[in-house]
């Protein structure tokens, strides 16, 4: 163990304190850069966004509530979106307060791929490898996880601290690591329902494939077992209680109807999450981290990389085979294996280039070693890189996302106008309802939101803010306007007579 002493040695801080400093510093572009520049987007970030702030306009806490009724297509547990609600009232109903939990559920998320891989192959550089690549995996870092205000990430990241607990428990037998895993995947339950146990089968699979059949026999995993289960039932019943319906919603959305048949036409054929890992979301990691998964049947029996190789291919396995089973599939639904997947990729790429320097005899320096794994990661680095610069563009590709660009640009330039119109082109779409909502929340405006087949209900005098050419057009050809504000495709209008 090394003392305090040691650790203000400048060689010693240089081998131990800088991957981890490297990874902290490299984590910024992919999970922070550009958080803000693209708006709230269509699928599901927005629907999200307004359960969220549901919470702060309707105080209340329990039934979640969308456009004033008790939400029950977005019938997730509350977990998610009660730390929504908490970001938003800290830091307002901005892109920042929405995409904040998620960027840091992912930097949690990446610093436990850290510190699990440096563990278990006992080398800093494996952790910081390890860390590397879940940050330049496109499935990962990406809409919908890391980069929205999704359940994703912190679904996430409780089922990989849950997964890596079970990992520590098989091997020690310790209490602690089973209540570990116990609490983590309750957390994941209460994160995003059904999606939060089905690590399940994969879980009972590395117990049967490290033969630790007789960590059960003690009743400390039965009791975390329990807890997962108190907290699940404990949850659905309060709600249901609550708001008559919801176990139904659950049973349709989220239990039965996604695994027996497809759902809103989300069908995909049995391969769709293997085609999409080595078609781009993990295709330059994917060969080392099947060498990674291959280990926990080459190395030797009860050493820690056949321990790491066994648990999580057999977790990860599994999972994947559970999707491929399901009837709807979604892209993102594969979210959680990307941290398993970037410590089997480490675990691959550790043990080759071990094979190799035993098989060569010569000594390679500590500067050598961490200069080969950032030049490992640079190309995916850059890539990821390339990726982030495009987002910022996503905003003009459909002009009813950028209502709270052109909001915020009014309230600049026409701070005296508090009461107003948010005129939509009656397209089914969330993004113009929750600027409105954040609007008369965060401001105290008066905003009311009309198609133009309701352009009627607006009198001449009254201002309003249009975005997209067909809503522009619908509310000129009904009125005589005045352009007030104009912004990307947006227009505040004041209205005339009409024509």
């Amino acid at each position: 163990m090394l003392s305090s002493a040691s650790l203000s040695s400048p060689r010693l801080w240089w081998r131990y304190g800088l991957p981890l400093l490297l990874l902290l510093a490299l984590a910024y572009f992919p999970l922070f850069w550009q958080l803000t520049s693209f708006p709230v987007q269509q699928w599901d970030e927005s629907r999200t966004a307004l359960d969220g702030l549901g919470i702060l306009v309707h105080h209340d806490w329990l039934v979640v509530r969308y456009l004033g009724e008790p939400d029950l297509w977005n019938s997730k547990p509350p977990l998610w979106t009660w730390l929504l609600a908490g970001s938003i009232r800290l830091l307002g109903p901005t892109e920042l307060g929405l995409r904040l939990p998620a960027a840091l559920a992912a930097l949690a998320t990446v610093l436990v791929v850290y510190a699990t891989a440096t563990r278990w192959l006992r080398s800093r550089l494996a952790g910081l490898l390890a860390g590397l690549v879940l940050l330049t995996s496109p499935g990962y870092v990406t809409f919908h996880v890391a980069r929205t205000a999704d359940f994703d990430a912190l679904l996430t990241l409780t089922t990989t601290v849950g997964v890596v607990s079970w990992l520590a428990y098989l091997r020690t037998g310790r209490a602690r690591w089973a209540w570990a895993t116990g609490g983590s995947f309750a957390a994941a339950v209460l994160t995003k329902g059904i999606a939060g146990a089905m690590f399940g089968p994969g879980l009972l699979l590395a117990l049967a494939l490290t033969g630790s059949g007789r960590r059960l026999r003690r009743p400390v995993p039965w009791l975390a077992a329990g807890l997962v289960l108190v907290v699940a039932v404990g949850w659905y019943t309060v709600r249901e209680a609550a708001a008559p319906g919801y176990l139904a919603a659950v049973w349709q959305y989220e239990v039965g109807g996604p695994a027996a048949q497809q759902l809103e036409g989300h069908y995909e054929p049995f391969s769709y999450y293997l085609d999409l890992l080595a078609g781009g979301k993990f295709a330059l990691w994917l060969l080392p981290a099947l060498v990674g998964a291959g280990l926990g049947w080459w190395l030797p029996r009860g050493s820690r990389g056949w321990w790491l190789g066994r648990v999580l291919a057999a977790v990860a396995g599994s999972f994947y085979l559970v999707l491929s089973l399901s009837q709807t599939k979604l892209s993102w639904y594969d979210a959680p294996a990307y941290p398993l997947l970037a410590l089997l990729a480490a675990a691959g790429l550790t043990e080759a280039f071990r094979l190799a320097r035993a098989a060569t005899g010569r000594r390679v320096g500590y500067a050598a070693r961490l200069a080969g794994v950032l030049a490992l990661a640079a190309l995916p680095y850059l890539n990821q890189v390339q990726y982030l610069r495009q987002l910022s563009k996503i905003r003009f590709e459909n002009d009813q996302l950028v209502y709270g660009h052109h909001l915020r640009r009014q309230w600049q330039q026409l701070p005296n106008v508090r009461s107003y119109i948010l005129g939509t082109d009656n397209s089914f779409n969330d993004v113009p309802e929750f600027y409105r909502m954040a609007a008369e929340y965060e401001h105290g405006h008066r905003v009311q939101r009309l198609a133009p087949w309701q352009r009627d209900k607006a009198q001449p005098g009254e201002t309003v803010a249009v975005c997209g050419q067909r809503a522009i057009q619908a509310w000129q050809q009904y009125f005589q306007t005045t352009v007030l504000v104009q912004s990307d495709s947006c227009l505040t209008l004041r209205l005339g007579p009409r024509r």
